[in-house]
Protein backbone atom coordinates (compact mmCIF):
# COMPACT_ATOMS: atom_id res chain seq x y z
CA UNK A 1 0.00 0.00 0.00
CA UNK A 2 1.52 3.71 -1.01
CA UNK A 3 2.21 6.26 2.34
CA UNK A 4 2.53 9.47 2.77
CA UNK A 5 5.65 10.39 5.04
CA UNK A 6 6.28 13.69 6.68
CA UNK A 7 10.48 14.61 7.97
CA UNK A 8 10.73 16.43 11.21
CA UNK A 9 11.59 19.52 8.89
CA UNK A 10 8.08 20.94 8.96
CA UNK A 11 7.91 19.94 5.44
CA UNK A 12 4.15 18.51 3.81
CA UNK A 13 3.53 15.31 3.33
CA UNK A 14 5.05 13.12 0.18
CA UNK A 15 3.59 10.35 -1.39
CA UNK A 16 5.93 7.54 -1.01
CA UNK A 17 5.34 4.21 -3.39
CA UNK A 18 6.88 0.64 -2.36
CA UNK A 19 7.39 -0.38 -5.93
CA UNK A 20 10.76 0.72 -8.07
CA UNK A 21 10.22 4.43 -9.49
CA UNK A 22 9.69 4.41 -13.14
CA UNK A 23 11.99 6.08 -15.16
CA UNK A 24 12.67 9.82 -14.99
CA UNK A 25 10.52 11.77 -17.74
CA UNK A 26 8.25 9.03 -18.12
CA UNK A 27 5.31 11.12 -17.16
CA UNK A 28 6.00 14.66 -18.27
CA UNK A 29 3.11 16.48 -19.31
CA UNK A 30 2.52 16.06 -22.68
CA UNK A 31 -0.12 16.74 -25.75
CA UNK A 32 -2.09 14.39 -26.48
CA UNK A 33 -3.99 14.65 -29.83
CA UNK A 34 -5.04 11.27 -31.40
CA UNK A 35 -4.37 11.26 -34.94
CA UNK A 36 -7.09 9.82 -37.88
CA UNK A 37 -8.89 6.95 -36.65
CA UNK A 38 -7.32 5.95 -33.07
CA UNK A 39 -9.66 4.68 -30.39
CA UNK A 40 -9.55 7.65 -27.47
CA UNK A 41 -11.31 6.40 -24.11
CA UNK A 42 -11.59 9.95 -22.86
CA UNK A 43 -14.45 11.20 -26.28
CA UNK A 44 -17.87 11.56 -26.03
CA UNK A 45 -19.34 8.08 -27.11
CA UNK A 46 -16.82 6.13 -25.33
CA UNK A 47 -18.12 6.76 -21.86
CA UNK A 48 -18.68 3.30 -21.31
CA UNK A 49 -14.74 2.34 -21.71
CA UNK A 50 -14.14 4.51 -18.68
CA UNK A 51 -15.10 3.66 -15.01
CA UNK A 52 -18.82 5.21 -14.02
CA UNK A 53 -18.12 9.00 -13.74
CA UNK A 54 -18.02 10.79 -10.48
CA UNK A 55 -18.79 14.37 -11.63
CA UNK A 56 -19.77 15.61 -15.14
CA UNK A 57 -21.14 18.77 -16.58
CA UNK A 58 -23.60 18.79 -19.16
CA UNK A 59 -26.36 20.30 -20.97
CA UNK A 60 -28.22 16.86 -22.39
CA UNK A 61 -27.79 13.71 -21.76
CA UNK A 62 -28.10 11.45 -18.27
CA UNK A 63 -24.83 9.96 -16.45
CA UNK A 64 -22.47 8.61 -18.40
CA UNK A 65 -23.75 9.64 -21.69
CA UNK A 66 -22.50 12.07 -24.02
CA UNK A 67 -23.19 15.68 -24.10
CA UNK A 68 -21.13 16.41 -21.22
CA UNK A 69 -18.33 19.77 -21.26
CA UNK A 70 -16.40 18.24 -18.26
CA UNK A 71 -16.05 15.10 -16.75
CA UNK A 72 -14.33 13.52 -13.97
CA UNK A 73 -13.70 9.17 -13.75
CA UNK A 74 -11.95 7.19 -10.99
CA UNK A 75 -8.35 6.26 -12.50
CA UNK A 76 -8.31 2.64 -13.74
CA UNK A 77 -4.73 2.88 -12.03
CA UNK A 78 -4.83 4.74 -8.98
CA UNK A 79 -1.66 5.35 -6.67
CA UNK A 80 -4.44 5.84 -3.47
CA UNK A 81 -7.01 4.05 -2.55
CA UNK A 82 -10.17 5.27 -0.54
CA UNK A 83 -10.25 2.28 1.54
CA UNK A 84 -7.94 1.76 4.75
CA UNK A 85 -7.21 3.33 7.89
CA UNK A 86 -4.49 6.04 8.13
CA UNK A 87 -2.86 3.98 10.68
CA UNK A 88 -0.62 7.11 11.72
CA UNK A 89 2.66 5.89 13.23
CA UNK A 90 6.19 7.03 13.69
CA UNK A 91 8.89 5.87 12.34
CA UNK A 92 12.22 7.06 13.33
CA UNK A 93 12.98 10.35 12.10
CA UNK A 94 9.22 10.04 10.12
CA UNK A 95 5.58 10.26 10.74
CA UNK A 96 3.88 8.18 8.26
CA UNK A 97 0.50 7.45 7.59
CA UNK A 98 -1.08 5.26 4.46
CA UNK A 99 -2.17 6.36 1.64
CA UNK A 100 -5.91 7.11 1.64
CA UNK A 101 -7.20 9.24 -0.68
CA UNK A 102 -9.18 9.38 -4.07
CA UNK A 103 -7.35 9.28 -7.65
CA UNK A 104 -9.40 10.42 -10.13
CA UNK A 105 -9.10 11.84 -14.01
CA UNK A 106 -10.46 15.10 -15.17
CA UNK A 107 -11.20 15.25 -18.91
CA UNK A 108 -11.29 18.91 -19.34
CA UNK A 109 -13.47 18.95 -22.63
CA UNK A 110 -15.04 16.49 -25.24
CA UNK A 111 -12.73 17.75 -27.48
CA UNK A 112 -9.27 16.30 -27.83
CA UNK A 113 -8.27 19.59 -29.76
CA UNK A 114 -9.02 21.85 -27.32
CA UNK A 115 -8.26 22.80 -23.62
CA UNK A 116 -10.69 24.20 -20.95
CA UNK A 117 -9.72 27.59 -21.29
CA UNK A 118 -10.52 27.49 -24.83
Amino acid sequence: MPEFRKDPGDRPLGHHRHRPQPPPGRFQSLSVIPKGDRFCPFCPGNEQKTPPEVLAYRQSGGPNEPGWTLRVVPNKFPALRVEGDFDRQGDGLYDKMNGIGAHEVIIEAPSTTSRSAE
